[in-house]
């Protein structure tokens, strides 16, 4: 079944109607091998063409860039703050951009930045078009250049991506619930991004505002367990995620996210003592399991699957896991909520030495985190 979902997605079929279109225009091995490698790099440059664009749209729409991705494999730099993720990778092949907008009229700078996305790579599918008859290398690229412009058309969400159309074609006419998501934004934004950076003050500040202001919307209370999580409240957390993930009018890209963060928080109410073991454990497992079925990403799923290997005791996977989601994230908060994770297996195992070492890294990222701050603690009190 997960096998005719796959050959029935867009993008699938999208890749199989360029492929074919390269070697039904190239008419010969040599030319179709051309074509495909041309077609590869084509790819590859709409993606960046419209990442481009929406870094276009910082001046443009006047919104803000929430991360900034170069390249995919092991992390080589990074220049992340609290605010924002900007990070170097080892293979520059991709580029990565997300923006939100942080001052009202929301709706019409996000719609704006899509624009920028969409334009972008409809100047680079004119161009290469142009080129098409100076052989198959061009010719592939520009296939591919139409047919990442068509995708990017089609109106989609899923668990961590939202397509262009969607954005150009139903954000305009989406109902009231999105409405109020857009008008509520820039104080979600703010308060997610002092829990991000410690300003616990003023995150709990704007956190009851959001709990008088928009007592039931799912940003505003996804929001709220930010930052009751920064705070060490995961009791309280864990109340709210439960909430959101028995809501029956979300979407499965929201469930999924909803999902993904119950799982983790489950397991560190369990690690406070604020939660039965069992029961913990088995609601993490099931969430995680839920977030898959959902379409989360299972590379995202490491961090929590981690923390529950930790809680059974199986210290083995826990570190092999932990290390893979502190690797592969780019979130400066949960690298370091990883890198906890991976210095209390480490301390579970009997190196303390290799714990302190991982949290020292930890600590450099994000040295007041609960779980950070609480590993510090454990280690200095085993000496």
């Amino acid at each position: 079944m997960r096998v005719v979902r796959l050959l029935l997605k867009p993008g699938f079929l999208v890749t199989l109607v360029t492929v074919a279109a390269v070697v039904a225009v190239t008419r010969s091995v040599p030319g179709a091998l051309g074509g495909l490698a041309g077609a590869l790099v084509g790819g590859l440059a709409a993606v960046a063409a419209s990442q481009l664009g929406l870094l276009a749209s910082v001046v443009v729409a006047g919104v803000t860039v929430q991360r900034l991705v170069v390249g995919v494999g092991p992390r080589v730099a990074d220049w992340s703050t609290p605010h924002r993720i900007v990070s170097l990778r080892a293979l520059p092949i991709m580029l990565s951009v997300s923006v939100r907008a942080t001052r009202s009229p929301v709706r019409v700078r996000i719609w704006v930045a899509a624009l920028c996305a969409l334009g972008f790579e409809v100047a680079l599918a004119v161009t290469a078009i142009l080129l098409l008859a100076t052989g198959p290398f061009t010719r592939g690229f520009a296939l591919a250049t139409v047919a990442s412009l068509v995708l990017s058309l089609i109106p989609k969400r899923t668990a961590t991506t939202t397509s262009t159309g969607w954005l150009l074609f139903s954000l305009p006419r989406a109902g009231n619930d999105i409405a109020r998501q857009m008008e509520a934004a820039p104080m979600i934004g703010n308060a997610v991004a002092a829990a991000q950076a410690g300003d616990l003050v003023t995150a709990e500040r704007l956190a009851a505002h959001l709990r008088e202001t928009y007592p039931d919307l799912r940003p505003a209370l996804a929001a709220r367990i930010s930052v009751l999580e920064a705070q060490g409240r995961y009791a309280e957390a864990m109340i709210l995620a439960v909430k959101l993930t028995s809501d029956s009018t979300s979407d499965p890209q929201q469930a999924a996210s909803s999902f993904a963060a119950l799982a983790g928080l489950a397991c560190a109410t369990v690690e406070a003592g604020q939660l039965d073991p069992e029961l913990g454990l088995s609601t993490a497992s099931q969430a995680i399991e839920n977030a898959a079925t959902l379409g989360y990403p299972n590379h995202k799923l490491n961090g929590a699957r981690a923390m529950v290997e930790l809680l059974r005791g199986n210290l083995k996977d826990a570190i092999a896991l932990a290390r893979l989601a502190a690797g592969a994230g780019d979130d400066l908060l949960a690298r370091a909520d990883d890198l906890a994770t991976l210095a209390k297996a480490h301390m579970a195992a009997g190196d303390n030495r290799t714990a302190r070492e991982v949290i020292g890294e930890a600590e450099k990222l994000a040295k007041w985190w609960p779980r950070v701050a609480n590993t510090r603690i454990r280690l200095e009190v085993a000496g």
